[in-house]
């Protein structure tokens, strides 16, 4: 690769007092400070114009073109990156509808990027992140890992999100093997 590779890091949850963009902007400060030749940007989900999108034609079947201006503008900033980190919660033991739809909405542009991830929850978001898993085989993503698990008990004391050194580290090896493999 001769361009330096952009890694989104999709921030995957909506709800107010939310921990994905916590967990997004510690991956990126972590991940920038670590020295990888990247440039890492987190996508906010809750910045996004995505609604409920209609259109008869399913978006693997679009190849990129979209006629929705607002899943056009998806389409265009997710097609910038070179590869991905989810940050997932998980909500009754699978994924976020809100980041589901999001993903759901595209085709093209995730097709053939690496994919890592970072799930919190009891169990480090175990049911969600093996739900993703199989999402993005579908989508012929990279999948890349192994996943970085911040359950509630080690990761979040007293409700507030203080990751240590482990989950630094394990972090750096996942956003150097996304990277390697954009």
């Amino acid at each position: 690769m001769t361009t330096t590779p952009r890694i989104g890091i999709l921030a995957g949850t909506v709800r107010e007092g939310r921990n994905s963009i916590k967990v997004a902007e510690w991956a990126r400060q972590t991940l920038t400070a670590a020295g990888i030749d990247a440039t890492f940007e987190v996508i906010d989900l809750a910045a996004q114009e995505l609604g409920k999108f209609t259109s008869a034609t399913p978006p693997r079947m679009h190849e990129g073109a979209y006629s929705e201006p607002e899943l056009a503008a998806w389409s265009e900033k997710i097609g910038g990156f070179d590869g991905f980190l989810f940050a997932t919660g998980e909500y009754n033991g699978s994924v976020p509808g809100v980041m589901k739809n999001a993903v759901d909405s595209l085709f093209a542009e995730w097709t053939g990027k690496p994919v890592g991830f970072v799930g919190w929850g009891s169990t480090g978001a175990s049911s969600a992140l093996e739900h993703w898993h199989t999402v993005v085989t579908f989508l012929d993503m990279k999948l890349v890992g192994p996943d970085v698990k911040l359950p509630f008990s080690e990761v979040f004391p007293d409700f507030r999100f203080a990751p240590g050194e482990a989950q630094d580290a394990a972090l750096v090896e996942l956003g150097k093997a996304v990277v390697d493999a954009a």
